[in-house]
C-alpha cells in the first residue's frame, strides 16, 4: 500500500501565515491609495494600487501552491488559520476592485 504525502501543520502555518501577511501588506497599500486619490495626488494613489496589486499576487501565489498540492493528490490537513487566510485574500481583493472605482470617480470629480 502506497502511503499518501501529507503537508505538515507547520509548514501549512507558514504559508497561512505568509498569506495573511501579503494581504494584510496589500489592504494597506489600498487604503494609502485611497487617501491620496482623495487628495487628488493620482500618481501616488496609482502607484499604492501597483503596490497592493504586488503583494496579492504574492498573497494568491501562497494559497494557490497549497491548493495545487492538494489537487497533485497530496493530503492538507484542515485549518482554521489557512481558512481565515484565505477569506482574508477574498476580501482584501474585493477591497482593492472597490477603491479602484473609487479613484475614478475622485478623477471624474477633480475633473469637474
Amino acid at each position: 500500500m502506497e502511503e499518501k504525502e501529507i503537508i505538515e501543520r507547520d509548514e501549512l502555518a507558514i504559508i497561512s501565515m505568509s498569506t495573511i501577511l501579503h494581504a494584510g501588506n496589500a489592504r494597506d497599500f489600498i487604503f494609502q491609495a485611497a487617501n491620496k486619490a482623495a487628495e487628488g495626488q493620482f500618481d501616488e494613489a496609482n502607484q499604492l494600487m501597483k503596490q497592493a496589486n504586488d503583494e496579492l499576487i504574492e498573497a494568491h501565489r501562497a494559497q494557490t501552491s497549497t491548493l495545487q498540492k492538494e489537487a497533485e493528490g497530496i493530503e492538507i490537513p484542515y485549518s482554521s488559520l489557512f481558512g481565515h487566510a484565505q477569506d482574508h485574500v477574498m476580501t482584501v481583493k474585493t477591497e482593492y476592485n472597490l477603491v479602484k472605482e473609487i479613484i475614478k470617480l475622485y478623477k471624474r470629480l477633480e475633473e469637474k
